[in-house]
């Protein structure tokens, strides 16, 4: 894995079969901070979604808070915590779209998930050393989270404004860390934990930009 600033993240993306590498074994994820995030998140879900809703932001509860621990602990994000999510979440947000019959909701909350990955995407392939796919995929389901609580192009808006302060989060504490010396420019950070952070602060952001 390529050294990169501390400011930019460097997650990869694995298999589950893949091996330790050239480093040794694998850290092993924090069940602390797994359980913390999901908690966390499916509150925040509950803050902002009603109750046919919550089944798929569990999910992404679950998702992304396995996928912060092992983000942290080994810099990579699994398929399964990314991919497979995303699937689930569009499918069980079927419930709420036929509830309130609003299938609009529903496919912008699809475009917002692409959108978004297709702009981490474009980051990556701008900056393959210092951005991972891994990071790209995770943007599915933040960007469809994002999107269905903003609803239509609006949520589109959120889930790029949650991008954009997740980088604005790193850079924070990337400073942070150098100005304390916990960290070096060249400390791998992982880019990951900052995606699920910006969007726990997107809509309360999006509230104070809105007057």
């Amino acid at each position: 894995m390529t050294d990169t600033s501390i400011v930019r993240g460097n997650d990869s993306d694995a298999d589950d079969g893949a091996g330790a590498g050239a480093g040794g074994a694998l850290a092993r994820p924090s069940r602390w901070i797994y359980g913390v995030t999901a908690v966390a998140v499916f509150v925040w879900a509950v803050l902002w979604t009603d109750v046919w809703a919550w089944p798929a932001f569990a999910v992404l509860a679950w998702a992304w808070g396995a996928g912060t621990a092992q983000d942290l602990a080994q810099h990579r994000l699994w398929d399964r915590f990314t991919l497979l999510p995303f699937g689930v979440f569009v499918v069980l947000l079927v419930v709420p779209a036929a509830v309130h019959g609003d299938w609009g909701r529903w496919g912008m909350t699809i475009v917002a998930g692409l959108i978004t990955a297709t702009v981490l995407f474009v980051i990556a392939f701008i900056n393959p050393a210092g951005f991972g796919l891994g990071d790209v995929k995770l943007g599915l389901t933040t960007g469809a989270a994002l999107g269905w609580i903003g609803v239509g192009w609006p949520g589109v808006l959120l889930a790029l404004l949650g991008t954009v302060a997740a980088f604005v989060l790193m850079a924070v504490v990337g400073v942070v860390l150098l100005a304390t010396r916990v960290a070096r420019r060249d400390t791998d950070v992982a880019f990951g934990p900052f995606m699920v952070l910006g969007v726990l602060v997107a809509p309360w952001v999006a509230g104070l930009l809105a007057g």
